[in-house]
């Protein structure tokens, strides 16, 4: 609990003090220079931010651009409790602190329903984006057939994975950090690779890079995918690497992975 506590204290402040917004300003400017050779983001685009979660910053960032968004998740059910009530709170300081015109916040295009059955109609969007959900999804090739049919011939679909294989990767550590710096006392690196004493509290498919790259090559033109986001170097002792052989060093420092992937065209 008092990991949780520190945590909270330490979110509140990376919201107000504009870290979190800097974050998110990053990884719209990261999408925006991987998509330049094959859609540009400087015109109006209908796009789809798939698990965009409760707050929401990319699908806001997007409209606020001109583009016609659509967001879909689970948690787009509107509710009246006080974690609803939070949430509301920090989407209106995302708001702030990135200037985004109130309109940027707008619920209306907002879709409460499962990622593996969406409610849109064949060829609908240019581009689907998520931004660290594919490692909940428990049903990858669903969601992918289903990024694939709702994407117009020649569309794009770019996407960031909180990879399973990095030490934060069982979701069960500080959410303040990022990247992770810090372990919880008594805590060993990569726990979840290994004696998985802490448990996981929300749903994990534990996929790791060659499985993506490979289920994306199924389904589109894999044009690019690498490491964006690295963490851990400095916890990577010899002794864990020799004892997670199986797993290369890169699959273990990377934080973010970026796939970007095209449907074909015909």
């Amino acid at each position: 609990m008092t990991q949780y506590a520190t945590d909270y204290i330490q979110y509140t402040w990376q919201m107000l003090n504009g870290f979190r917004a800097g974050i998110e300003e990053w990884v719209a400017g990261t999408r925006e220079r991987d998509l330049a050779p094959y859609l540009s983001l400087r015109q109006p685009r209908r796009i789809l931010d798939l698990a965009n979660g409760r707050l929401r910053p990319q699908y806001a960032l997007l409209r606020s651009a001109g583009h016609t968004v659509y967001g879909i998740d689970l948690a787009n059910r509107p509710q009246a409790t006080w974690v609803d009530a939070s949430y509301t709170i920090a989407r209106r300081l995302y708001g702030f602190k990135l200037a985004l015109p109130s309109a940027a916040l707008a619920r209306d295009r907002l879709v409460c329903g499962n990622v593996g059955v969406l409610p849109f109609p064949d060829s609908s969007f240019d581009l689907v984006t998520s931004v660290a959900a594919f490692e909940h999804f428990l049903d990858v090739p669903a969601v992918l057939g289903e990024i694939r049919r709702v994407l117009r011939p020649g569309g794009m679909a770019w996407i960031w994975v909180h990879m399973f294989t990095s030490p934060s990767g069982g979701h069960n550590l500080s959410f303040a950090q990022l990247p992770l710096r810090t372990l919880p006392a008594g805590v060993q690196a990569w726990d979840h690779l290994r004696q998985r004493r802490l448990p996981f509290h929300v749903p994990l498919n534990e996929w790791r890079k060659h499985q993506y790259a490979a289920e994306f090559r199924r389904h589109f033109e894999l044009l690019k995918d690498y490491c964006a986001a690295r963490e851990g170097e400095h916890l990577l002792t010899p002794e864990i690497e020799a004892e997670l052989s199986d797993y290369s060093r890169d699959e273990l420092t990377c934080w973010g992975y970026v796939l970007v992937a095209r449907k074909p065209a015909i």
